[in-house]
């Protein structure tokens, strides 16, 4: 990017901020850090607190893209980390304030690498003080130790830059940074000597800054070292642990989201592990905090309830948390899951036996679904799945066409994506009664499973096929050795339902060898397993058949009060209605009284009425003329008010002019300088409509007939071509609405400078000839026409990528209107369009 172009970018910038500065919000957290921050800057002067507050806005910014874990967009909290760093910057070298200048470059210079722009970030060493160029290594070095695929490519970068940092005297550190240089120790140490003895220097550098107040930078390393120790190792100082810890230390700091976070983690983790329990208790502990702060992407929280809930067995459970993930999923628009959200719905539904509602839901998940992807191997697993489902419900026929119509269509990618395709072929000509297609396929199969990867879900399901395959053909010491290697898989995996009917399926292989002790011991295990996976949705489903058994309890002793209340309510009514008999006939008695007495007053109240009604309308007589009299008062402010907004929104507009007009003078770049010019044309027929709105005594409509003579005369000075082209209007006097004024002037702006642009080359004379005029009560029809060259031939309009056309498609359609493009000797742009105001004669206005 220019010099020239950054300067525009960062004034647009400046003034896009600016501007919503009191609109800025974050829906997805509840963050009162921020406001205060945007509200102390509003009120700050140009000094060293000011740039203070720069800073701490850029570092929020720098914090949010960073513990957001990219659940947000991180390019976006970058940016404007990049823009508070820059500003801070600006002032600092005009202040000479040589710290906020150091650590707004830190601040940039973190942004850039975590944009992955790394030579922008190199490029700030040598600007930069000693201690600040130290840390900005340090980041460096984390970057490519902790944001990579950690090749030894990337460990190479990381040891360079350690080792530059270790180059840095001591002499030029603060104190503050001692404990930096053990941090980079501890890296260095994990790439040259290995995980133990980097884990002792982290755990000196942890021990070194353990104060009050900085548990967060604390838990950051806790975090560093977590991702250095592998997940499967479990002595010694463990992923766990470290996870463990940043908990603690978020939890002591107060800050939920980063809490939330590690505990979702830990749940990870547990659910890995196998303690599906503990991983489900954390995970809704985890959905409570999210709730608390406000985040409303719980649809990732929600499928990992599910998956927890699927390894458990308890099927119910894991459809509602499934059906909840895509319900958050749909009301937050986040479809970017969405995919596999429905993929694991199906897998429960045909796991739990309900292949309907499996083939409903691999139907969402396979719609469109690109299979050319680097690894497609669990795609071609849907497929397989889908097809076998289909198989179930009796569609073999649909079955075997979708699969033959995926491999016509798809190329497997890996030994995985291979199987995949390959199992489903033989399943579908298996169940559609094709046995020699079905045996060939199940040989490539059996070929194939040898070079598949051990510990892995693909691999269970194609050891489990051919185990299959073996019984149906009563081969039952080949069916048990393939059932044996995707059990012993199955069971690394922690999948318990999958491991159940594999049991089932070793029961009959044990029992067709005549291997009945083990046949035996198979069939107890399927049913241990069938009845553990039972427990757990009928231990969920007797929960809600006791809620509801309270809640019918509840209600018979309701209905029993309500009867008790209405039998008392009867005898209590019994004995009223005698005593209201007896006051009754003393009543009528005392209203005849009252009766007589009231003839005797009534002529006497309805004089006084009467007066004190006269009264009132004098009364409101005033009162009305006083209110009229305001009416008129607060008409004219409105006028005024209204005559004063379009004044200021088109001194607003002359001033945003005056800048691109002094933004093009610094600009090298020609396009960008036709850009800024086009800009101004635009900005001037807007201006033209605030200005005629201000002058004129009617403040709703304009008078086309003025306004296009001075759009005209404006565009005719702009471009200079003497009497070259002439530009002839023939346009109705009709009075438009400024919701149409605008796009029309716009439009007409559009074409007339395109025409004097593009269709007299050479210096060529010329007629631009624009005709406004009623086509009948309802349309009005604009004509703006050229006898110039027109458009070349075989010029296609559609396929073009024009901003002019665009913007005048665009205008057409907000006027309600249909632009029709016409090139016979010359251009003619015809665009008729429904009116919203009527003309006040029907004499045209002709000048040229």
């Amino acid at each position: 990017m220019s010099p020239n172009n950054k300067a525009l970018f960062y004034i647009l910038a400046a003034i896009f901020i600016l501007a919503l500065f009191p609109f800025l919000s974050f829906p997805q957290l509840k963050d009162n850090v921020h406001s205060q921050l945007v509200s102390q800057l509003r009120t700050s002067k140009a000094d060293t607190n000011r740039v203070s507050l720069f800073l701490k806005l850029g570092r929020y910014y720098m914090l949010r893209e960073y513990y957001l874990y990219k659940t947000g967009n991180p390019r976006t909290q970058l940016d404007s980390a990049s823009y508070f760093a820059e500003e801070a910057l600006h002032l600092s070298h005009g202040l000479k304030y040589e710290n906020g200048r150091n650590e707004s470059m830190l601040i940039k210079g973190d942004a850039f690498i975590r944009k992955n722009e790394i030579r922008s970030a190199i490029n700030l060493l040598g600007s930069v003080n000693e201690p600040t160029r130290f840390r900005l290594l340090i980041i460096l070095a984390r970057h490519y130790l902790f944001h990579t695929d950690r090749t030894q490519r990337d460990l190479d970068s990381s040891l360079l830059f350690l080792e530059q940092a270790n180059k840095i005297a001591v002499v030029h550190l603060t104190e503050k940074l001692q404990a930096e240089r053990i941090h980079v120790k501890a890296m260095h140490s994990f790439i040259t000597e290995g995980l133990q003895q980097s884990k002792k220097l982290y755990q000196e550098t942890i021990e070194k800054i353990s104060k009050p107040g900085n548990e967060e930078m604390e838990a950051l390393l806790w975090h560093e070292l977590a991702t250095l120790i592998p997940l499967r190792e479990k002595t010694g100082i463990t992923r766990i642990y470290c996870f463990e810890k940043m908990y603690s230390l978020y939890k002591k700091s107060g800050n939920q989201e980063r809490q939330a976070w590690v505990l979702k983690t830990i749940a990870d983790i547990h659910l890995v592990d196998g303690e599906s329990d503990l991983a489900e208790t954390e995970l809704l502990q985890v959905l409570e905090l999210y709730k608390a702060i406000g985040y409303r992407d719980l649809h990732y929280i929600y499928d990992l309830l599910a998956v927890t809930c699927r390894y458990k067995g308890d099927y119910n459970k894991c459809t509602f948390y499934g059906l909840k993930a895509i319900e958050s999923m749909e009301a937050t628009h986040d479809s970017i899951s969405a995919l596999t959200f429905y993929s694991r719905l199906a897998n429960m539904y045909r796991e739990s036996g309900q292949p309907d509602k499996s083939v409903e839901w691999y139907s969402k998940a396979l719609r469109g679904r690109v299979f050319n992807g680097d690894n497609n191997a669990y795609i071609f697993r849907d497929a397989f799945f889908f097809a076998r489902e289909l198989i179930k419900i009796n569609r073999t026929k649909e079955a075997l066409e979708y699969i033959l119509d995926i491999n016509a269509k798809n190329k497997p990618v890996g030994v995985h994506a291979q199987a995949c395709l390959l199992s489903s072929l033989a399943l579908c000509y298996n169940a559609v009664k094709q046995a020699r297609q079905a045996e060939k396929y199940y040989v490539k199969l059996i070929q194939l499973s040898d070079q598949l990867q051990k510990d892995n879900e693909i691999t269970t399901d194609i050891h489990y096929e051919i185990g299959h395959y073996f019984i149906r053909k009563l081969q039952y010491e080949k069916a048990a050795v393939y059932l044996q290697k995707a059990l012993n898989t199955a069971g690394a995996n922690n999948s318990p339902p999958v491991a159940r009917d594999i049991y089932l399926l070793l029961f009959k292989a044990d029992s067709g060898m005549r291997n009945y002790p083990a046949a035996v011991q198979h069939l107890l295990r399927h049913k241990t397993l069938n009845d553990s996976l039972s427990n757990e949705t009928q231990s969920w489903q007797m929960e809600e058949l006791r809620v509801q058994y309270e809640t019918a309890k509840k209600e018979k002793d309701i209905e029993s009060l309500n009867k008790q209340n209405q039998l008392q309510r009867l005898g209590v009514e019994q004995a009223n209605r005698t005593k209201n008999i007896t006051l009754a006939c003393v009543a009528l008695l005392v209203i005849i009284v009252v009766l007589l007495f009231n003839r005797y007053l009534l002529k006497h109240r309805s004089n006084r009425k009467l007066e004190v009604h006269q009264k009132e309308l004098d009364q409101k007589n005033t009162f009305l003329e006083t209110l009229n009299t305001k009416q008129d008062i607060l008409l004219k402010e409105k006028e005024w008010l209204i005559k004063e907004i379009h004044h200021r929104v088109k001194n607003n507009l002359q001033m945003v002019t005056s800048l691109l007009n002094s933004q093009s003078a610094y600009l090298n770049d020609d396009a960008a300088v036709l850009a800024i010019k086009n800009s101004l044309r635009r900005m001037q027929a807007m201006s033209l409509i605030h200005q005629k709105l201000y002058l004129s005594g009617n403040i709703s409509t304009i008078s086309m007939p003025e306004y296009i003579r001075d759009l005209l005369s404006y565009l005719h000075d702009s471009f200079d071509t003497g009497n070259r082209i002439v530009l002839q209007q023939t346009i109705e006097p009709i009075d438009l609405e400024v919701s149409q004024a605008i796009p029309l002037g716009l439009i007409i702006n559009e074409c007339t400078v395109n025409a004097i642009k593009y269709a007299f080359p050479d210096d060529r004379e010329g007629i631009v000839c624009i005709n406004l005029q009623h086509v009948d009560d309802d349309y009005i029809l604009l004509n703006i026409s050229d006898n110039g060259i027109g458009l070349p031939t075989g010029f296609n309009l559609t396929g073009h990528n024009s901003l002019g056309f665009d913007l005048v498609r665009g205008l057409a359609r907000q006027l309600n209107g249909h632009v029709n493009i016409v090139s016979d000797n010359g251009l003619s742009v015809i665009i008729r369009f429904v009116v919203m105001s009527k003309p006040i004669s029907e004499e045209p206005f002709v000048n040229s």
